[in-house]
């Protein structure tokens, strides 16, 4: 049987988190280093970074999840970046990134349905920064790890692109 208070507190978690992690990034918007974009794959959605300086950002999305049993998903990582150099006739600069966050799911079919998973995630991955253009390439592989309602463990792959604004 479902409890409609449980459902109500997920649904209002997963509604202020959302609304956390766009504030983050609309806080400041006319300030440099703001990114937002897309990203294709296992989240499929809407994706946003804040980079800190000193090699250091913050990305976030709000996706539709390919998963079995879930539906939205809200992610949020604290990013390292090395740049490597990988230059395609000064094109653009290629960097390695790894970090450390957290994601929400709202699980909508199986035994958790109507419940929000929640964990950390670590991802690894890739983005091209071109010089004349203000477009950021992306690919990333993550580590995601539910913690509750249940105790799962999964990769996330993606591709995107981010527009600096």
């Amino acid at each position: 049987m479902v409890n409609l208070e449980d459902e109500k507190m997920n649904k209002q978690l997963l509604k202020s988190l959302t609304c956390l992690l766009l504030s983050l990034f609309v806080a400041d918007t006319y300030a440099e280093g703001n990114m937002l974009g897309f990203i294709l794959g296992a989240p499929t959605g809407i994706s946003a970074k804040k980079e800190l300086g000193n090699s250091r950002a913050v990305d976030g999305a709000l996706a539709f999840s390919l998963r079995k049993n879930e539906s939205l998903t809200l992610h949020s990582t604290y990013l390292f970046e090395n740049r490597f150099p990988v230059h395609i006739q000064d094109a653009g600069t290629m960097n390695l990134y790894y970090g450390l966050g957290a994601r929400f799911a709202f699980i909508d079919a199986g035994k958790d349905r109507d419940k929000v998973a929640f964990g950390p995630r670590a991802p690894l991955g890739f983005n091209y920064d071109f010089t004349q253009q203000n477009v950021q390439l992306f690919t990333e592989l993550s580590l995601t790890m539910d913690l509750i309602p249940s105790t799962e463990v999964d990769f996330d792959f993606g591709i995107g692109a981010r527009f600096r604004f």
